[in-house]
């Protein structure tokens, strides 16, 4: 549907149904939602929605369409409640939404089915409806899902995508400390895991671009690392003075890095020593493939 143009005026009921509705269900309520928006997002923010823009898609005789106020409302209400309850994402909301104004919009694109979270090219962050849904489902528009598409497919400057950077946030940082302590545990010497995440990204981009990979990055680069204390233990690194000594040895930089190669060896990969680095490497093809079988070689390089 083509973008609609705005109304000269509100209809007569949603003018004069005993009080105003557009005043007294949403004007008369704009201040106190951009104090709570504000309050949830930890910086100042204001509400810019214009109802003459948006009555237009409603139906007719529909609660869009005669109400607007009340709608306006709502939806307003409930895209603050799911800030409130999520602000593991307004550190990105707020630097993507570089205007600190909420607004309301057609999802033109139809990327949402009822509603959703968009970012407009001034820095806006949008509700966003679908042109025949306006007045449908208004607390989904800032479900946590919509927010996160909403962010993944803004403009950014960042290397890594949204997805990507939430998982490492999730999946590998939380965990990874734990992984280098069994490493020293098993080598008696610290080790300095390296992931090369951007790296990493970069490469798999390149034939992996329009599916999912990014979701996974933080979760299969700590499993290939995972991998790696497993095949120690198995080959009983932890137990045994000469092949601590052997790898230490071969490894001498104390440095495990993760890398991509066009091409490697094994079902999952392989591992690698380089100028006293240890290498787990993998291939696009073979990423996520037998995570726990790439340092399968282990013994051969010592």
């Amino acid at each position: 549907m083509p973008r609609l143009p705005p109304l000269d005026k509100l209809p007569l009921a949603a003018r004069k149904n005993r009080k105003f509705i557009v005043r007294d269900e949403w004007q008369n309520k704009l201040a106190d939602f951009e104090e709570q928006l504000s309050k949830a997002m930890g910086v100042d923010w204001k509400i810019d929605i214009d109802a003459f823009a948006i009555v237009p898609y409603g139906a007719a005789d529909s609660w869009a369409r005669e109400s607007p106020g009340s709608m306006i409302a709502n939806y307003v209400e409930e895209a603050i409640k799911e800030l409130e309850r999520n602000p593991k994402y307004h550190d990105e909301i707020n630097k993507l939404a570089s205007a600190h104004v909420l607004t309301m919009d057609v999802d033109e694109e139809e990327t949402f089915d009822a509603c959703g979270a968009k970012f407009t090219s001034d820095g806006k962050l949008a509700i966003v409806f679908g042109a025949d849904r306006l007045g449908s489902n208004t607390g989904d528009a800032f479900w946590h899902k919509n927010l996160e598409k909403g962010i993944s497919l803004a403009p950014t400057t960042d290397t890594l995508s949204f997805y990507a950077r939430k998982g490492i946030r999730e999946d590998y940082e939380p965990d990874i400390a734990d992984v280098q302590s069994e490493l020293k545990d098993i080598l008696h010497k610290d080790i300095t895991l390296h992931p090369h995440f951007e790296e990493v990204y970069e490469k798999l981009k390149q034939t992996k671009d329009g599916t999912d990979f990014d979701q996974y990055l933080g979760a299969f680069i700590l499993n290939y690392f995972r991998g790696l204390v497993s095949t120690l233990k198995w080959r009983k690194f932890d137990s045994d003075d000469m092949l601590q000594e052997a790898l230490n040895e071969a490894m001498e930089k104390g440095e495990v890095h993760f890398r991509i190669l066009d091409t490697v060896e094994g079902s999952s990969g392989e591992a690698a020593i380089e100028d006293g680095i240890l290498y787990l490497q993998t291939s696009p093809d073979k990423w996520g493939s037998n995570i726990d079988d790439i340092s399968n070689n282990i013994m051969d390089l010592l």
